[in-house]
């Protein structure tokens, strides 16, 4: 659900918008009081003197300043609110639904829903508070004058808001069709974009093209029949508005010829009237604001609502460091594994294609919701930890988590954990960062999103460093295409040498059985030759090996 306009101290905004409406009537009762007595023709011995007109004039001014800046206020605070809800939501999406925040859906609620419902806030919310308050006091007024005033001024306006309930139906429809073809539109230029030159390898840019023409071509169609039916809308509110000053203006001039009111109260019962013409002309959009934010918020809680990653309460690991997996398997992706990861493990997991390593190494590192079986993490299921935890002490580097766009120092420090400098030194020489022919301006060298203007063996190499500042007790190294340079190579091997906690290396380079001797086959077939090896573990047996 989203959180209540009104909560964290927002309801003095809006006692302050209600007592700007308060201020508003009884300024617009001065105002009446003093064109009454001005039409009266009062001498200058009159005990209203010229300087009340005034004085109402600029406290309704003010007043209208008031409602302006504190609807902003109320709107904007709120919007801060639920902005925040809707990123720390994103955040904590469970695995299966990482890509949902990557998609213009996404963008949509922080921009266009929080935009329809800051305008329902400024320019519906608030004028309907205050202009309410003061209507509801002309009404009074003008019943005080006679009642038939109040049925001419209440009937038209009884039939627009059942007009605007009618057209609303329609354009409540309209509005979310239009919202879901903008997102499509925004969806499929986002991911455009950055595959550029994928497009242009292949020589699809016309296709892209077309396809982009008919997504805005059918949102340009949807923008269109939004737009008659609020043209609509307008209109008929106008006319409504229209029609009942006139009604308003005909009733006091029949009753003034019944000799009901005088000419005096006739010319201010007009005068009135102008004034509340345009004050209502404020609410003609009234219905269509609320409308759109009712359309946002019903997004906005369809995303909320979606199924969030459940933290364990555990703070700190029960016992010494060890990962157990006891028969887990992704569905159509890894087949039931079980196998234990002590505190100073080297080891190789090797397999072939499509056999489930990065899907296995994904899944302890709580990336990958798995369909079965238990990860014990200390002897306690890793379920039961909080996230802070488990990404303190278990470390994954994979293309899957790739650089930001920024600077050197930027992307090292991405979740450093209590570093000094030697530390940063440290890993800078250990990942060969410190070569000024790579990186010219040091720790200050821009990257661009994933490492783009990077050669294959650098970005990895800063991964690498960056995963090694987070001090972890498991690094997880995915396969990747820079394991052919031997630069590489030559780091990881360091890395064996001067890491003290385990390293999981999925790799297929010359003379990595030598850097990590234990080995995992990732495959469905038993081999023989493999099992008087004691260096190799077959993980569908392992289980039952003792």
């Amino acid at each position: 659900m989203l959180p209540p306009i009104l909560a964290e101290k927002r309801w003095q905004q809006l006692l302050l918008l209600a007592a700007t409406g308060i201020l508003q009537s009884v300024c617009l009762i001065l105002l009446i009081s003093w064109g009454r007595h001005v039409v009266e023709g009062i001498d200058e011995q009159s005990s209203v003197p010229w300087e009340l007109g005034v004085i109402a004039i600029i406290l309704l001014a003010a007043g209208r300043y008031i409602e302006r800046f504190y609807a902003e206020l109320l709107a904007q605070r709120y919007i801060f609110q639920l902005r925040h809800q809707v990123f720390e939501k994103s955040q904590k999406l469970p695995p299966k639904d990482f890509r949902v925040a990557d998609k213009g859906g996404t963008l949509l609620r922080l921009t266009g829903d929080m935009t329809a419902i800051r305008n329902w806030i400024v320019q519906g919310m608030a004028p309907l508070i205050v202009i309410g308050l003061w209507f509801t006091v002309s009404l009074v007024a003008l019943l005080q004058l006679h009642y038939l005033l109040v049925v001419a001024l209440l009937v038209p306006l009884l039939l627009a808001v059942a007009g605007n309930y009618l057209l609303g139906r329609y354009l409540f429809v309209q509005s979310e069709q239009l919202r879901r073809r903008r997102g499509n539109m925004i969806r499929n230029v986002t991911e455009k974009l950055r595959q550029l030159p994928l497009i242009r390898a292949y020589n699809q840019p016309g296709k892209e093209t077309r396809r982009f023409l008919r997504q805005s071509e059918r949102l340009m169609q949807s923008q269109v029949r939004r737009a008659r039916t609020s043209a609509l809308m307008r209109g008929m509110n106008e006319a409504i508005l229209l029609f009942a000053m006139l009604s308003l203006i005909s009733t006091g001039l029949h009753l003034q010829q019944q000799g009901f009111i005088s000419t005096q109260y006739m010319a201010v019962l007009m005068t009135a009237a102008l004034y509340l013409l345009g004050q209502l002309r404020r609410l003609t959009r009234l219905y269509e604001f609320w409308t759109l934010k009712k359309v946002a918020e019903k997004k906005l809680v369809q995303f909320l609502s979606r199924d969030a990653l459940r933290e364990g309460r555990r703070r700190r690991i029960a016992g010494k460091f060890k990962v157990e997996l006891q028969q887990v398997f992704c569905a159509n992706r890894l087949a039931p594994q079980s196998f234990t990861i002590n505190a100073s493990s080297r080891i190789l997991l090797r397999g072939g294609s499509g056999s489930g390593k990065s899907t296995l190494l994904s899944a302890i590192a709580g990336l990958t919701r798995i369909s079965g079986g238990r990860i014990l993490l200390g002897d306690k299921n890793i379920n039961s930890y909080r996230n802070r935890v488990i990404s303190q002490h278990i470390c994954l580097v994979s293309s899957y988590l790739p650089l930001l766009r920024g600077t050197l120092k930027k992307n090292l420090l991405y979740g450093a954990r209590k570093f000094s400098d030697e530390d940063l030194q440290a890993v800078s020489a250990l990942c060969d960062l410190d070569n000024p022919q790579e990186l010219t301006q040091g720790l200050q060298s821009r990257l661009e999103e994933g490492g783009a203007n990077l050669s294959a063996s650098l970005s990895y190499r800063i991964m690498l460093a960056r995963a090694l500042l987070r001090k972890p007790s498991l690094l997880l190294l995915d396969d990747d295409v820079a394991h052919q340079s031997a630069d590489v190579q030559q780091v990881i091997r360091r890395l064996a040498e001067t890491f003290r906690g385990a390293i999981i290396l999925c790799a297929s380079f010359n003379g990595a059985d030598e850097i990590c001797p234990q080995r995992w086959e990732l495959s469905g077939a038993f081999d023989s030759a493999l099992v008087n090896n004691t260096n190799v573990i077959m993980m569908g047996r392992y289980v039952n090996d003792k």
